[in-house]
């Protein structure tokens, strides 16, 4: 079998040097990322069970030994805390789908994976070109060349900003959706911290006086972390290019509306290092094969976040009160269809599949 490197520092990173001894590379490198940038060590990671049962079918330890697994998920009025919808997670989740939903930290879930010999963990800094002299599979985790220039007069931004506090929030077993007006607050806790997100119009600043008192905290510890364009990012046409494969960040945007689908770079790992496993003969063939099954699942999982951005964020009184409305019809009354509509996310077992 070939020299594969993987290159990056993210939890999908390790994922893919894991992947790729699992499937019988044993030459199997991972470098530091070539990008410059310093990514929130604290940042929430909510692992959905199509993440977690890769993580623990490839992993020492099982990742709910340093996350927490949230009991429910809740949809709440942003001023007033109404409950406006709720749906079960916990051991429902787990029995649904297999595989628990686990919320942890990004240092913790590095810190759980970087327990292989792939890994260094102060590897020498080289160019792409000097990697690819020495291996004849590059695998490249975090650029992110797809991302096009912002475009003086651009419109349609969305301000994201992050906070991470060492508070007992009332509601930390719970993943929250808090909904304000064409804004929207995501709360998820790990085992220390409680983490929110915050997403806004860019020309619509947050007021913390509309927004529930227990959320001042978060307020408190607000930070930007960036300005996304929805029309400015794409998939990549290709997940491939000769010798090099493109995984997760490499090749499509993440959409901060859809937290559970951060890591599914995890899910291209896994069907890439059985693709090589299958075509270890002919790298050219494996990757096609790879490109062929993952782009159109990238497609799909960037459209649902693309619609679930559109929904919470919606500017007009009279549109976010009729999906108010709807939500809590149907998840109040209806929750067996409610869950269905999340099934083709969350049941998605690339193990099964790609054995």
């Amino acid at each position: 079998m070939y020299r594969v490197a993987v290159i990056g520092n993210s939890p999908v990173t390790h994922i893919a040097a894991l992947a790729c001894k699992s499937a019988g590379f044993a030459e199997t490198k991972q470098f530091a990322s070539l990008s410059q940038s310093s990514p929130d060590e604290n940042a929430v990671h909510c692992l959905p069970a199509n993440t977690s049962r890769i993580i623990n079918a490839l992993s020492p330890s099982s990742v709910e030994s340093i996350g927490l697994c949230p009991d429910r998920e809740q949809v709440r009025l942003g001023h007033s805390a109404y409950l406006l919808s709720e749906l079960p997670l916990g051991n429902f989740y787990l029995e649904r789908y297999g595989a628990p939903l686990v919320n942890c930290t990004r240092k913790e879930l590095i810190e759980l994976l970087a327990q292989h010999d792939a890994f260094d963990p102060s590897p020498a800094k080289k160019s792409l070109q000097e990697i690819e002299a020495d291996y004849e599979l590059a695998i490249l985790c975090d650029a992110t060349p797809i991302e096009k220039k912002i475009q003086n007069g651009d419109i349609g931004g969305f301000d994201i900003y992050t906070a991470n506090v060492a508070d007992e929030h009332l509601l930390r077993n719970a993943n929250v959706t808090w909904m304000g007006k064409g804004q929207v607050i995501f709360q998820r806790s790990s085992q220390s911290l409680t983490h929110y997100t915050f997403i806004t119009h860019s020309q619509l600043p947050f007021e913390q006086q509309q927004w529930h008192r227990s959320l001042a905290p978060a307020f408190a510890h607000k930070s930007f972390t960036q300005t996304f364009y929805p029309k400015q990012h794409a998939i990549a046409e290709n997940f491939q290019d000769g010798r090099r494969a493109y995984i997760g960040d490499a090749c499509y945007a993440q959409y901060p509306s859809f937290l559970e689908s951060h890591n599914s770079g995890m899910e291209d790992a896994w069907v890439l290092s059985r693709m090589m496993e299958n075509y270890e003969e002919d790298i050219g063939d494996g990757l096609r094969e790879y490109e062929r099954y993952r782009r159109p699942r990238a497609v799909r999982v960037a459209q649902s976040g693309h619609l679930r951005l559109d929904s919470l964020t919606r500017a007009s009184v009279n549109s976010r009160f009729w999906g108010y409305v709807n939500q809590a019809l149907s998840t109040r009354f209806l929750p067996e269809i409610a869950m269905q509509k999340q099934d083709w996310f969350h049941q998605h077992n690339v193990i099964k599949g790609f054995r």
